[in-house]
């Protein structure tokens, strides 16, 4: 949306004023009319290159509040730059910054440090990683906050280290501090205090259009710019289109252009993992080709390239590579329906809990008796990752739970026992004590998710308590564990594109739905 569109389409007067106060003077005197006016007549200000890089830099690293910090980087670069045509409506941008903050936690739970240098502890790499992760430490132990001088000295020495922002704010998280200190997420409130934040610096507006929908929107021309500053050459799912051709896809190749960037990987890393560290890492003219250093496709490749696509094959390599991500960047984004079979076996939890195999087998959920546990698992991850909207960590080996998320700083666990019976939690009690005792953060919650449960279970979980007072065995069967998914994922419920709180769980002994109170 070109900025005179945006200026408008602007939603209220309030905004208008907000967005106003950035470069029109005597904005408070004008009428809604005369602002839309003025703010057309001083646009070459807002679209100063020096202005928007100014702006940047004291949203980003020089407002003394470091939620505005955080928030102003989330919404303004990884949501709505990444997005086709830079906007997006206000609810799904509230829900993506959350959505964005959480899987930086939960990356952050499934890394090590060394996973940053391509698992070789003993690498420059490595050594650069863990100096920073020290520094980092030290510049949060002061009031549980950062000064805007050590955000610059931090940037600066990211700078030195060739560390990215990515990098920077996984090793926050895994200090305990990103999003929030403690990893707590943002609210919706705080996206709004942002957002209104980078409105009175020009940077974002608020408009409406199609009927009542509220939309971000960074204008055209500013995007321009921004994307200049942070070197940003395709928007992130169309990069990762790109990297679906196949000569770029040879690992000769793709060994090659992470060599050439000076980006570490692993002697045996797939071609999957390969590609992950050039989307993570390297921009996209630096995947392609070049001709100084000579590396990436060939020009003979290249042109055949540009032909398929149907751009101009001549030039030079550069102006060819730039044809190409510019016709990437131009993509719609991709409307495909996903089919997941993990939601056809959440249709029958409550028999996989309870192991009736006749059932199953007549429905074709199963063909062998054994498929039971593996689908009832499945179908767990299913419910908290599409329903709970929470995705479960990778966890490493074999010896632990079924399941883990990310809870804050800690973990919650769930374990499924399917069975014909009702599950006698004593049975279990040392496979579940052990699993708590090797995770690297505390378990406040552990789910027991089976088909009933013996009447003495409850007190074990009680008696287990007792003696870890930071630990809740929480006993809940498949049809309440269900009930609490649909009723929460229902489009009775406003918030359910917003993870459910889990923390809501952590009561010790036999789930009760009714301690939790209204959740819709």
């Amino acid at each position: 949306m070109k900025f005179e569109d945006a200026v408008a389409n602007i939603s209220t007067l309030t905004d208008l004023r907000r967005i106003a106060g950035a470069h029109v003077v005597d904005h408070r005197q004008l009428t809604e009319d005369e602002l839309r006016e003025a703010l057309v007549k001083v646009k070459p200000q807002y679209l100063h290159d020096e202005t928007i890089r100014q702006s940047l830099e004291t949203a980003l690293y020089q407002n003394p509040r470091n939620d505005l910090r955080v928030l102003s980087y989330s919404l303004l670069i990884d949501v709505l730059l990444d997005q086709y045509d830079f906007l997006m409506p206000s609810a799904q941008a509230e829900e993506r910054v959350i959505a964005f903050e959480q899987a930086i936690v939960n990356r952050s739970n499934e890394t090590e440090l060394s996973d940053l240098a391509a698992g070789n502890s003993d690498s420059q790499r490595f050594r650069d990683i863990d100096l920073y992760f020290f520094v980092l430490g030290v510049a949060w132990e002061n009031e549980d906050a950062k000064s805007a001088d050590e955000v610059n000295l931090l940037r600066k020495l990211r700078t030195r280290l060739d560390i990215t922002e990515s990098d920077h704010r996984l090793l926050e998280a895994k200090l305990g501090k990103y999003p929030k200190p403690l990893n707590s997420p943002h609210t919706r409130t705080e996206i709004g205090e942002a957002r209104r934040y980078l409105q009175g610096l020009g940077l974002l507006f608020s408009v409406r259009q199609d009927g009542d929908i509220n939309l971000d929107v960074i204008p055209e021309e500013i995007a321009v710019t921004v994307r200049e500053v942070f070197g940003v050459e395709v928007r992130s799912e169309c990069y990762a289109q790109l990297m679906e051709y196949r000569p770029l896809r040879r690992k000769s190749n793709l060994i090659d252009v992470l060599t050439q960037a000076k980006v570490e990987f692993g002697r045996y890393d797939t071609i999957d993992t390969l590609v992950e560290r050039v989307l993570r890492y390297v921009p996209a003219s630096k995947a392609i080709a070049s001709n100084s250093p000579r590396f990436g496709l060939n020009s003979d490749q290249l042109a055949a390239w540009c032909r398929q696509l149907n751009l101009s094959p001549s030039g030079a390599m550069e102006e060819r590579v730039a044809r190409v991500i510019g016709h990437f960047d131009q993509l719609q984004p991709k409307l495909v329906a996903e089919s997941d079979e993990r939601e056809y076996w959440y249709g029958f939890f409550e028999e996989l809990a309870s192991r009736q195999y006749d059932f199953l087998r007549a429905q074709h959920v199963i063909e062998k008796d054994l498929e039971i546990e593996a689908k009832f698992e499945d179908a767990t991850s299913f419910l908290f990752e599409k329903l709970l909207n929470h995705t479960p960590l990778q966890q490493r080996g074999t010896a632990h739970p079924d399941g883990l998320l990310s809870l804050q700083m800690n973990y919650l666990m769930w374990d499924n026992k399917s069975k014909e019976s009702p599950v006698n939690l004593k049975d279990h009690l040392a496979q579940f004590d052990g699993y708590m005792n090797q995770a690297d953060k505390p378990v406040p919650a552990f789910l027991v998710i089976g088909p009933e449960f013996t009447d003495d279970s409850e007190t074990e979980a009680i008696r287990y308590h007792a003696q870890h007072f930071n630990r809740n065995l929480v006993l809940i069967t498949a049809k309440e564990l269900k009930n609490l998914a649909d009723e929460w994922s229902s489009p009775a419920n406003k918030q359910r594109e917003t993870g459910f709180n889990l923390g809501l769980l952590a009561a010790t002994g036999r789930y009760k739905r009714d301690r939790l109170g209204k959740i819709v």
